[in-house]
């Protein structure tokens, strides 16, 4: 079956998604994104831009340069990422956009996609087949669809998300915020949490989604890029927060955590050991997992060396050659390489003139 024949819905319409796009200082890459959303193949989708705030001197404007009958762009002052992407949704219901909690508008599904990342043109219609497919199964309501996340730029390789595990997820983070989420569903719990600024909101959610009733259903593909461009990403710097952040969602959903608790410790433990995390330290570090982190750092170390050194090579041959060029530029080495051409072609007399010019220049040196 073709794409545009998966992407239709029960009433034999084409699929309609309103793909949200908080941006912050990242005007640079929010047409790719937008682009991206708007070239989606066997569905129909709308783009809000979230200008949160941005702090530099170009991406208002690149935000206002997206703006069609199909993209609508925000601007506010900065409230964080979850906020923002919670005014975007806001936004698009406003507009008629997106079905609130009323269960009117015109797209059913919303997908938070930040600036700087981008979808692969079957997002859509992929994902919604797949909860389509899901729900025909009969084993409970399909709140989303995730996929695979490739990453790229400065990162790469795939992340080959798990199948949907609601204690797993109490646990670990099962796929990325890129979604496709099912408008009803977002307004039933409530958007995301706009304390969450310093991270790991996303998570969050999907507990909230889980503890509703709700599930995932998974694509296995990668359907959506996670741009790198940076060495710190809010990524890492949520990462370094985690004990904080994760005791935030643990105190948040206590309930939940206490009910599955005996489940949870047995399952952590597992994974320590698939990961050789329980051979630790005195410092509680896993010995296997630290040691595999150094190598890879003297690794990188090495290799960032080496393309300095090919790098620096290659900037002396350029100047080289540009010095050379430059020169040979100059009209009496164009006159000098005439006069030996012209020599050179006059045989045995040209080599005698050559040579006594030559001994001429070495008496008078």
């Amino acid at each position: 079956m073709s794409s545009a024949g998966h992407a239709q819905n029960q009433t034999g319409t084409p699929t309609r998604a309103v793909v949200v796009v908080p941006c912050f200082n990242h005007g640079r890459f929010v047409a790719d994104a937008v682009e991206s959303a708007l070239g989606q193949r066997g569905a129909e989708t709308r783009v809000v831009i979230v200008n949160d705030g941005s702090t530099d001197q170009d991406s208002a404007a690149a935000c206002d340069a997206c703006a069609s009958e199909r993209v609508a762009v925000v601007h506010q002052a900065n409230v964080g990422l979850p906020a923002a992407r919670n005014a975007g949704a806001r936004a698009a219901v406003e507009r008629g956009w997106l079905r609130g909690g009323g269960g009117e508008g015109w797209g059913e599904y919303v997908v938070f996609l930040d600036a700087d990342d981008f979808l692969e043109p079957e997002f859509v219609a992929r994902l919604a087949a797949r909860v389509r497919e899901a729900e025909d199964a009969g084993d409970g309501p399909v709140s989303h669809a995730y996929c695979q996340e490739r990453l790229v730029d400065k990162a790469f390789g795939v992340w080959t998300v798990p199948e949907w595990d609601p204690v797993l997820l109490l646990i670990t983070n099962l796929h990325p915020v890129t979604a496709l989420i099912r408008a009803e569903w977002f307004a039933r719990v409530g958007g995301f949490d706009e304390t969450m600024r310093e991270g790991y909101e996303d998570w969050e959610f999907w507990i909230r989604v889980s503890a509703a009733g709700g599930r995932g259903a998974r694509v296995r593909e990668p359907l959506f890029n996670w741009r790198r461009h940076s060495d710190v990403t809010m990524v890492i710097e949520a990462v370094s927060r985690h004990d904080s952040l994760y005791g935030w969602i643990m105190r948040k959903h206590s309930a939940l955590f206490e009910r599955h608790a005996l489940e949870l410790v047995r399952r952590s433990n597992l994974l320590l050991r698939k990961g050789d995390g329980n051979w630790i330290d005195e410092n509680h570090e896993a010995i296997v997992v630290r040691d595999l982190r150094a190598a890879n750092v003297d690794l990188w170390r090495d290799i960032c060396l080496a393309r300095d050194e090919r790098d620096g090579a290659l900037a002396e041959r350029s100047r080289l050659d540009a010095a050379r060029a430059e020169l040979e530029g100059k009209p009496v080495v164009k006159v000098s390489k005439r006069v030996h051409r012209w020599l050179d072609a006059m045989g045995p007399v040209g080599r005698g003139i050559k040579g006594a010019a030559r001994a001429a220049a070495r008496v008078l040196s």
